[in-house]
């Protein structure tokens, strides 16, 4: 890795690499939180792809593996498909991470390390999904992790053992490893070089390509058909199903608001709500010696970590609330305890609860006057939810009946729109310019979704607002555009793709004679067109990717050369190529900056410690030895691939 690192200086990717000095080097694997530890737990059942010593990773356990990373991928890339997770090489990096765990894990155990059973309890006991109200290690909750993951209690120390032996091999290998100055040195000067240069400039505009003949035009046409080629378009009907003309009737009377409010009146009836904290204990003796404690003035939090317990405030608590999650009684005793006391310790299944009022809250009740306002916008809500339901219900029992397109619409008193051939997007190539109906979007995805014999079908347009019924009535297939009616455009295509070439063409052949040692003012000259004058390149490797920005093509291939060449690059709006020479470069010396060596150690240290760690587990594959069954890795890419359905 680091000789790759000291040839970074020559590449566009040590560009930005030497700009960030320290971009992070995965290992392969990462240690799993509680939240995802069920990563590995795949059975070696099925094919085996993967033999790791004494171990086998099975076709299944791969297959899982796999599915659950790309599902945690597409929460980051939506459109991203199981084809593309596949192409990108994901397989045989998961089945890398598999084979460098298991060997390590192997390779610690060979070595000495140990894990205990008592190193796997803290671990679990420490997972904040298995704590109780209590603060402390819940086992029901612990069981109800293992039933929902659908795992055993055995797999889940088996995964956690594997990450403590992980642990002990890897983080004092990656986590204590520091650059010496002597290696950051160099690569901190790095950043400082400054480089002298020019660029010449050969311009589309200046070449002189004769128009292209009866003959060319044809031919370039025919080899660029699917550029003048209009994709397949679609007619499409539909009519608006609108909320709002359902609005108007949806008024609630006098009398359902009266309704209404005597159906809510417990919610808006006068309430008391408490903050209070709480400690659970085993026992009622421990209960009522904390509680002692608490009514002389000792903190909750205090008395409960003198108990080798945690408190728990909850906050804003009703009594039927806090009753669900303790006992009627005991939400009884606390909302009869005034507020700064103690309520006396009282029992649940969970144990004995201590709890402390720390604030009472009275919240007044309200008049159907009060509430006359958000009670009607609530009703006129429902109704015209449901009237436009029922509305669109119909709509569909009546297609489903085998009602036309024309019968529906009739019958709903609905006003039929017969689009254009258009685009998926909504858009009319024969009049580019028009603007798109807002609902054209969702109209035509539902047009192309179906063929022109098919039943007409709601779609939402709007959500809750606004839909459409929607039919296909024609479809017009991708269709050449007649040479005749767009020469004008082919012609100019090829004569900028022509102009584009012819100045590629004398750019090589500048840059030729550069090479050979021409000087650039006499090279210019013989390449019999009137160019632009050379304009100048200067600057510091370290300034190229400053804040991020994308460098100039032309101060990529600047700190590319070496000195005396030249390099032809296009310009990033094809307006032509440069011709890019090196003049000078001043070696940059960063031995009286001790800052920049020093935030360059710091970011180089990492990948050190990166690369320590990914010779420590290519040294423990080597050591247990590694066999992969390429067969069954290519099967399950060709059954991902396939079965995928492009997701």
């Amino acid at each position: 890795m680091l000789n790759s690192f000291r040839r970074l200086s020559n590449s566009k990717i040590g560009l930005v690499a030497l700009a960030i000095v320290g971009a992070m080097i995965g290992l392969g694997f990462v240690m799993m939180d509680m939240q995802n530890i069920t990563g590995g737990m795949g059975g070696t059942t099925g094919d085996t792809v993967a033999k790791v010593g004494r171990q086998r990773i099975g076709y299944v356990e791969l297959q899982d593996r796999v599915r659950r990373a790309f599902e945690a991928a597409r929460q980051q890339q939506p459109e991203l498909t199981m084809a593309d997770f596949v192409r990108q090489g994901s397989v045989d990096q998961i089945l890398q991470q598999l084979a460098d765990g298991a060997a390590l894990e192997q390779f610690a155990k060979q070595q000495g390390f140990g894990v205990s059973r008592k190193m796997e309890d803290a671990q679990i006991a420490s997972a904040p999904a298995f704590r109780g109200l209590n603060g402390r290690f819940d086992q029901s909750a612990f069981e109800a992790f293992l039933y929902r993951q659908r795992v055993s209690e055995k797999q889940v120390r088996a995964d956690l053992a594997r990450d403590l032996y992980l642990t002990q091999l890897l983080v004092p290998v990656t986590g204590a490893s520091l650059a010496p100055a002597t290696l950051t040195l160099p690569y901190a000067s790095m950043l400082l070089e400054q480089r002298s240069g020019r660029a010449q400039l050969v311009p589309v505009s200046a070449m002189k390509a004769p128009p292209p003949s009866d003959a060319e035009l044809q031919a370039y046409y025919r080899k660029n058909i699917a550029r003048y080629t209009t994709p397949e378009r679609r007619v499409a009907r539909y009519a608006l199903i609108d909320r709002a003309d359902f609005e108007a009737a949806a008024h609630p009377s006098e009398a359902e608001i009266a309704q209404a409010y005597e159906a809510k009146k417990a919610d808006y009836a006068p309430k008391e709500t408490r903050t209070i904290t709480q400690v659970i204990l085993p026992s009622e003796a421990a209960a009522r010696d904390l509680a002692a404690k608490v009514s002389a003035g000792t903190s909750m939090a205090e008395a409960a970590r003198a108990a080798g317990l945690e408190s728990v405030t909850l906050n804003d608590q009703t009594r039927d609330a806090y009753a669900g999650v303790s006992s009627p009684a005991i939400a009884a005793a606390v909302f009869s305890t005034p507020q700064g006391k103690v309520a006396a310790p009282a029992r649940s299944g969970l144990g004995w609860h201590v709890v402390r009022v720390d604030s009472i809250t009275a919240v007044p009740g309200k008049t159907l006057d009060q509430v006359r306002g958000e009670l009607t916008e609530q009703l006129k809500k429902a109704k015209s939810d449901q009237t436009l339901a029922d509305a669109i219900a119909k709509i569909e029992d009546s297609i489903a009946d085998g009602s036309t397109f024309d019968e529906v619409v009739a019958a709903a008193k609905l006003k039929p729109v017969t689009t254009p051939a258009l685009l998926k997007d909504g858009r009319n190539p024969d009049a580019p310019d028009a603007p798109v109906a807002p609902e054209l979007a969702a109209v035509m995805k539902s047009a192309f979704g179906m063929e022109s014999g098919d039943d007409p079908v709601t779609e939402q347009v709007v959500p809750d607002k606004l839909f459409a019924v929607v039919k296909t009535d024609s479809v017009v297939p991708p269709t050449p555009r007649p040479l005749a009616s767009i020469r004008d455009k082919v012609a100019a295509d090829f004569a900028a793709e022509r102009a584009l070439a012819a100045s590629r063409q004398t750019a090589d052949a500048i840059a030729a004679k550069l090479n050979a040692g021409t000087p650039l003012a006499q090279a210019v000259n013989a390449a019999g067109t009137s160019l632009p004058a050379a304009a100048a390149l200067g600057g510091r490797r370290g300034e190229l990717l400053r804040d991020g920005a994308q460098p100039q093509p032309q101060m990529e291939a600047l700190f590319a050369l070496t000195r005396g060449k030249a390099r032809v690059v296009e310009a990033p709006d094809k307006s032509g190529w440069y011709v890019v020479t090196l003049d000078d470069v001043i070696a940059g010396n960063a031995a009286s900056q001790p800052q920049l060596i020093e935030a360059t150690r710091v970011q180089f240290s990492p990948v050190l410690g990166q690369e320590y760690g990914q010779q420590l587990a290519t040294a423990a594959r080597k050591a247990v030895g590694v066999e992969i069954n390429p067969a069954a890795v290519a099967r399950l890419k060709a059954e991902l691939i396939g079965g995928a359905g492009g997701r």
